[in-house]
C-alpha cells in the first residue's frame, strides 16, 4: 500500500499540538502527527504522545485546541508506534489493536 502523507497538501497538520482526551476526558498527551492519505482526501491516523489512533470517531475541537478520543487512555498508551511510511500490515495492526473490523 502506498501511502501519501504529503504535509504541505494536509489540512489536518493544525491538529498538531492539540490536547488528546480519551473517552472519559482524561489527558492521554499531545496529538504530534496526523498521517493524510492525500490521494484519497481522508486522515488516516494521529500519533497521540508517539501512539498510533486512527481517525475514525475522532471528535476535534479547534476553539479549544484539543481532541476528544473514543478509547481508553490505556488502550491508546498500548497502542503501536506510528510507523513511518505505514504500510498495509500496520493498518490491519492498529485496527485490531482497537477492535476495529
Amino acid at each position: 500500500m502506498e501511502e501519501a502523507d504529503h504535509r504541505s497538501d494536509n489540512p489536518y497538520t493544525e491538529w498538531e499540538g492539540y490536547e488528546a482526551l480519551d473517552a472519559s476526558g482524561e489527558p492521554v498527551g499531545r496529538v504530534d502527527r496526523t498521517v493524510y492519505d492525500a490521494p484519497s482526501g481522508m486522515l488516516k491516523y494521529v500519533s497521540v504522545s508517539g501512539r498510533t489512533v486512527p481517525a475514525e470517531g475522532l471528535d476535534p475541537e479547534p476553539d479549544r485546541q484539543r481532541i476528544l478520543l473514543p478509547y481508553p487512555a490505556e488502550r491508546v498508551r498500548s497502542a503501536p508506534p506510528l510507523e513511518d511510511p505505514p504500510t498495509g500490515d500496520f493498518d490491519e495492526e492498529v485496527r485490531r489493536h482497537y477492535g476495529l473490523g
